[in-house]
């Protein structure tokens, strides 16, 4: 483990990532209209004005809306008939302060108090920002504790500037993918100072009074419910706290049965936060423990559909979030820099990798690259620092290729970024023809539209072949 001085340029690197996502995204002109509450954040969002406005989570209220409502909500029907929302709680319960603080301002402002005007969207967008420096902030702190301050900042900027996440900040703030990116990275942090504690205490006499274990114990499961409960897929973040540090099966156990009630008490925190949405779901189906996706929630596990998801021109996560090629090779220096963070990082990855692209609609709908990974590029952060560390404790040369390189992939993502806001590269029907045609270009070539293939969603949910 390195011993860092002081780190000040990896503070600035905060600042500067988050001065440039506020300063891109502060046009108020695109909050109204349904610019931020839209597609799946309709589904994520409608839990607040429910119950915080209406006090109707049955959504009668749904029929005696004015004309000129602003908003859209979105409702399936449960098995007993009533209507349910898709999406999980998640989202909302993080909404909460944000929201209040957005429905107050509604009133001294003397505009729609409904919900939906603009004020409640600029609040999804200041909640991305918050939840934005949350992971940057615990990731900062996480990496210091094996990097340089320089290899920190440059890692800080680079997982923003050089992949999608920025554009979920900037265009779509209202998605869950930087939410996860936050708490993870935060999970990960709390996760590591949990072993550490719990190794100091072991090591003292019987009588000792432990207390932080108990209030880390605590957080780590308020942040795991609250992770599962946005995305339940996530639950494999659970990984950290069990293996770090760990070096055979039996560390593992004793792991497990001397802190059993550490654990349990883990487990009853995320258990509250997770019981809101199991109440919903016995009130509108009938059951506490409901697949609210019905039909969309379909997993082929024997047929994952990894290289398009990771290489295709369709969505292929290397493809256009290629700074993701460097932190896969980190994993060669990994564990010369974070031995202990070594296992759950690659036993996460690979479960992950599988998880992601084993959903029916692998390339996830209209999005900007492979929108579900970067819940995990906290986690992929710390080997992107790794060949970075080694990279900067080499020769002149080598870091002069580093740098350039470096800001060639922060410019080709802030320029595919813009190509994908103007619909040039097209949100769903990428073709390695239709990449190449508009690489590098503002406008539609000549026979962009024979260029791309559009994917037929009925035929992946069926299991066949989208073409």
């Amino acid at each position: 483990m390195a011993k860092m001085g002081k780190s000040y340029i990896s503070k600035l690197a905060i600042v500067l990532v988050l001065i440039i996502c506020a300063w891109y995204g502060k046009n108020l002109n695109t909050w109204g209209k349904n610019k931020v509450i839209q597609n799946d954040v309709i589904m994520y969002y409608a839990y607040l004005p429910a119950t915080f406005i209406f006090n109707d989570l049955n959504f009668e209220f749904t029929t005696k809306l004015p004309t000129d409502f602003e908003g859209q909500i979105w409702l399936q029907t449960s098995p007993t008939g009533k209507p349910i929302l898709r999406m999980t709680m998640g989202m909302a319960i993080l909404w909460i302060p944000f929201f209040l603080g957005a429905h107050a301002m509604a009133h001294l402002l003397g505009v729609s108090t409904l919900g939906y005007s603009w004020p409640y969207s600029f609040s999804i967008f200041l909640a991305t920002l918050f939840y934005l420096f949350l992971g940057l902030f615990f990731l900062r702190k996480l990496l210091l504790r094996y990097f340089s301050d320089i290899t920190t900042a440059i890692v800080l900027i680079m997982v923003v500037m050089a992949t999608n996440m920025m554009f979920y900040v900037i265009a779509e703030p209202g998605m869950t993918h930087v939410y996860n990116f936050g708490l993870i990275s935060t999970f990960i942090y709390l996760s590591l100072k949990w072993i550490e504690i719990i190794e100091i205490n072991s090591e003292k006499k019987s009588g000792h009074k432990q207390v932080k274990p108990f209030v880390y114990s605590i957080l780590l499961g308020l942040l795991a419910g609250i992770i599962v409960l946005i995305r339940p897929v996530n639950i494999i973040v659970l990984v950290f706290p069990a293996l770090i540090g760990v070096t055979s099966f039996t560390v593992f156990l004793n792991r497990i049965r001397q802190n059993w009630i550490l654990i349990f008490l883990a487990g009853t925190a995320a258990f509250f936060v997770i019981l809101p949405q199991m109440l919903y779901w016995k009130a509108q189906t009938g059951h506490y423990i409901f697949n609210s996706y019905m039909d969309q929630g379909k997993f082929f596990f024997l047929e994952p559909q990894i290289i398009n998801g990771l290489f295709s021109y369709r969505k292929g996560w290397l493809i256009y979030t290629p700074v993701m090629i460097l932190a896969i090779f980190g994993f060669f220096w990994l564990r010369k820099y974070a031995s202990n963070l070594f296992l759950p990082i690659l036993i996460f990855t690979v479960i992950n990798i599988y998880m992601v692209y084993s959903w029916w609609c692998w390339w996830y709908g209209g999005s900007y690259g492979s929108r579900p990974m970067i819940d995990m590029y906290g986690i992929m952060s710390i080997p992107m620092a790794a060949i970075l560390e080694k990279i900067l404790s080499g020769k002149i040369r080598l870091k002069s290729i580093a740098a350039v390189l470096l800001l060639g992939l922060i410019w080709l993502n802030q320029f595919q970024m813009n190509q994908y806001r103007t619909s040039l590269l097209h949100w769903d029907s990428m073709t390695k023809e239709a990449y190449w045609g508009i690489f590098g270009k503002k406008t539609w070539p000549e026979g962009y539209d024979k260029m791309i293939k559009v994917p037929d969603y009925e035929k992946a949910l069926r299991g066949e072949k989208e073409y």
